[in-house]
């Protein structure tokens, strides 16, 4: 379902005759309907004013409900919320709380409605805002987050007119753009088309992927048996080598009024979808790593067995071939399904997911926590989209209990996983870099007994078995030493957990100035910090994706 914002005038010398500004308004969501839009959310202020005539052509139009978001925790006191009224649903924001950390209520309310919406619709006259949280302040944040804007000029209701992020200047400047604006030239702006809005909504929506579907999670009955044997490979191995780390982690459970919310239900089910194919993604292609590494051991030692037992030499060819063909087999299958590239893509997808739900819970989105003038994915937004806004009063209640959950999933979760990820994964690679040095010193000795027995002796008097030994040694010690190696370069346990240990200790100090009661205002920017480092870190991973591609063992 797409979600449209509405900013308007509502000074009458700014906005003019209501009668024209209807009209046009009537025309504006006609052409969204006509542009494929059957559905469709409207969030505005719903002030006295253009507000409340989009409000009422919105219904004309028959386009879908309407949410209306205040500044002010007493606001609308006489507007009944609900059937019969503007509005189906509400959000009340503390504008009270804001202006006394000098914050403006009415641009916390305008970037919370443009910050939800595909597309943003102005009435607005192109001059510069009078105050902040103005229609001018909407269509300025509409362009930095790359949304389009359909605009009415209240003076010239027609044509209809399209301004997109796309038709810009690399240097835009929103002053400048006034300017011209002011003096005529329309330059960046086009004529509003179905066509053109029917482009837009096509750019909003993801693109559609066979493993996103609900055919990829399906449980038939070999998926799940490899899922409890072949593909627990690397947890075992995990839990095995690495251990387990005791660090305590904030067990906050999902407070009952959010859980009520629809929106929250939704992201909930697409972020927990997203995680359950990304997490199998990643059971999969790490687990066949682990196996093929452990692969290649097995063909040395049965390689190299028939040193020591020349009987068991036809055998060993047999079982050899037999684990080359298996490993090149995994490795194929992998490679041309880009196995890889799916796990980076799901696993990235999760991530916005949940910053996109953390977020929504305290009234901010990841495109606007990361600032303006940047290109972001689609995935985010929409996945998040028929979510609308909380709906309710974020009064001091809802704010403490609804912000610790959030501060919870983005802070201290995060940083108590970390912190668990760098113990395991460090113990991990410090195990493995012992396992080496064990084999090499075997090795150096077994050799070196070797050439002190040759001195002392002929060949023709040293028993058989030591000479396999020695052959056995000089194929299963390198085997070691290159398996190690793939491991470290496929699954970066040193690398992860000293990246891991950084963010950790990043997360922790993001908090240290928050009180016992941090207000919204302090919320939001504690999590808008996390998100960019969370979102920095994703980026980062999904980055190395082509390294991460099955060693060819």
């Amino acid at each position: 379902m797409i979600q449209i914002a509405f900013a308007g005038h509502n000074r009458p010398n700014d906005l003019g005759p209501h009668r024209l500004v209807s009209t046009a308004l009537t025309a504006a969501f006609e052409m969204i309907r006509a542009a494929g839009v059957d559905e469709a959310l409207l969030l505005t202020g719903l002030a006295v004013g253009a507000d409340e005539l989009a409000a009422k052509a919105w219904r004309e139009v028959g386009l879908g409900d309407i949410h209306a978001v205040f500044p002010f925790l007493d606001d609308a006191a006489k507007i009944n919320i609900g059937p019969g009224g503007l509005a189906t649903s509400a959000t009340w924001l503390d504008g009270a709380g804001a202006e006394a950390r000098g914050r403006n209520p009415h641009l916390k309310q305008t970037r919370l409605i443009v910050e939800a919406a595909d597309l943003v619709v102005v009435v607005w006259t192109g001059e510069p805002a009078k105050g902040a949280g103005g229609t001018a302040d909407a269509v300025l944040c509409a362009l930095e987050l790359n949304l389009p804007v359909l605009w009415i000029q209240p003076s010239k209701a027609h044509p209809l007119r399209l301004i997109r992020p796309e038709g810009l200047p690399s240097d835009f400047h929103f002053p400048e753009f006034q300017e011209a604006l002011h003096r005529g030239r329309f330059d960046h702006v086009e004529p509003a088309t179905p066509e053109a809005l029917r482009k837009v909504f096509a750019a909003a929506a993801p693109p559609v992927r066979a493993h996103h579907s609900a055919a990829a999670v399906k449980r038939s009955r070999v998926d799940e048996w490899m899922h409890k044997s072949l593909w627990k490979t690397y947890r075992t191995f995990r839990r095995h080598i690495g251990g387990r780390a005791r660090v305590d982690t904030p067990d906050i459970p999902i407070p009952a009024s959010l859980e009520a919310q629809p929106g929250f239900r939704l992201l909930s089910a697409s972020y927990l979808t997203a995680d359950h194919i990304a997490n199998r993604l990643s059971a999969v292609h790490r687990s066949e790593q682990v196996l093929l590494v452990f692969a290649m051991i097995a063909a040395a030692i049965i390689g190299s067995s028939s040193a020591l037992w020349p009987e068991l030499k036809v055998t060993s060819v047999w079982i050899e071939l037999g684990l080359s063909v298996a490993a090149l087999l995994v490795w194929a299958t992998a490679s041309d399904r880009h196995q890889h590239e799916h796990w980076s893509e799901e696993r990235h997808r999760a991530e916005r997911l949940r910053l996109e739900r953390a977020g929504w819970v305290i009234g901010i989105g990841v495109a606007g926590s990361l600032g303006p003038s940047r290109i972001h994915p689609s995935v985010g937004r929409a996945a998040a989209r028929g979510s609308g806004l909380p709906s309710g009063r974020f009064d001091s209640a809802r704010v403490q209990s609804w912000g610790a959950w959030a501060m919870a999933e983005l802070v201290h979760g995060q940083a108590a996983y970390h912190r668990t990820v760098s113990i395991i994964e460090g113990r991990i690679a410090h195990r493995i870099h012992r396992l080496e040095d064990v084999a090499f010193i075997f090795l150096f000795a077994v050799f070196t007994l070797y050439v002190v027995l040759h001195f002392i002796t002929s060949d023709e008097h040293l028993p058989s078995w030591i000479s396999g030994i020695v052959v056995m040694t000089g194929s299963i010690v390198p085997a070691f030493g290159a398996a190690s190696i793939a491991l470290e370069a496929k699954l970066e346990f040193q690398e992860q957990s000293a990246r891991s240990k950084r963010i950790a200790a990043t997360l922790e100090a993001l908090c240290e100035g928050l009180g016992p009661t941090p207000s919204l205002d302090e919320i939001q920017d504690v999590a808008r910090n996390a998100m960019r480092l969370h979102l920095a870190e994703a980026s980062r991973w999904q980055d190395g994706t082509s390294r991460r591609g099955l060693l060819r063992a």
